[in-house]
């Protein structure tokens, strides 16, 4: 066992909230990380945070953060990548996000003997030690950079501890208002992931999904608080133009200008800046005056 992996199983198998990544859920097999091409910004996020930056050659369009990545050969948008853009990088292997594609260019790139490894996508806490595990693993990051990171994440967690007694705020998350229709993340995305860490309900728990929200469903669903990525925010034309909308204005959320803007990455991208979103939502969440 190396270095890595004995640090590794150390770390996981002594925390006391979290369990090592099950069997299967990550790439065993020997695989060359010598030159990478990432499809998905929490794992460039990840590496980057890991100290392995050098060996990527690429990255997608939601590779934003940190800003250095986006300086690097773009391989397009994550939905939709360009095989001939990739191959022409000449990377040992392609590590992407759940929702990389489509579907026919991955399959053209694996039978092209390029390895792809496609992370599997679990929106919780554990989800995103176990990406980072896995990708750490696979990049055979340095055992004293997987600690640190370890250690950050294990401190922003402690400050997400809810009063699971108190009465939990009622909150919805807006992708978009996309030709005026608000566009809500329902049970199964990761809208609802990082609502459950910040200790909110969901109030478009009912459906599952990203789907459309009728104007009779946002006034019966009445959030307290609508969160929005930054960029939803800006194309829908700014923060009043939200607060205005007939679908915004008669709720809570609208009457009391409880509009939440996050960079849409950082929200929903569960890598570790998740954590940090979660941490600042639950306390933006906090009724005024709660000195806790």
């Amino acid at each position: 066992m190396n270095n890595y992996l004995a640090v590794c199983v150390l770390v996981l198998l002594t925390a006391r909230t979290f369990a090592a990544p099950e069997a299967g859920s990550c790439p065993t097999r020997d695989l060359d990380a010598s030159r990478v091409a990432v499809a998905g910004g929490s794992i460039t996020e990840i590496i980057y945070a890991l100290g392995a930056q050098d060996k990527i050659v690429a990255v997608d369009r939601t590779s934003n953060f940190p800003q250095a990545a986006t300086r690097l050969p773009s391989i397009g948008y994550v939905r939709a990548v360009s095989a001939e853009g990739l191959l022409a990088l000449n990377p040992t292997l392609v590590l992407g996000e759940h929702d990389m594609g489509p579907g026919e260019v991955v399959e053209q790139v694996r039978k092209a003997g390029l390895p792809v490894v496609v992370l599997p996508e679990v929106h919780t806490v554990q989800g995103i030690y176990e990406k980072v595990a896995c990708i750490a693993q696979i990049m055979d990051a340095q055992a004293n950079a997987v600690a640190k990171l370890r250690d950050a994440m294990d401190g922003m967690v402690h400050q997400l501890q809810v009063d699971k007694g108190g009465e939990r705020p009622r909150v919805g998350i807006l992708l978009s208002l996309a030709d005026g229709v608000p566009t809500g993340g329902g049970r199964d995305t990761s809208a609802h992931g990082v609502l459950t860490m910040a200790g909110a309900n969901n109030v478009f728990a009912g459906f599952s999904g990203w789907k459309p929200i009728s104007l009779e469903s946002m006034a019966e669903s009445d959030p307290e608080f609508i969160v929005m990525p930054v960029r939803g925010i800006e194309a829908a034309g700014g923060r009043e133009a939200v607060l205005a909308h007939p679908s915004v204005r008669l709720t809570k959320a609208g009457k009391n200008a409880r509009i939440i803007a996050v960079d849409g990455m950082t929200l929903l991208g569960f890598g570790p800046r998740t954590l940090v979103a979660a941490r600042d939502l639950a306390q933006q969440f906090k009724p005024q005056g709660d000195p806790g």
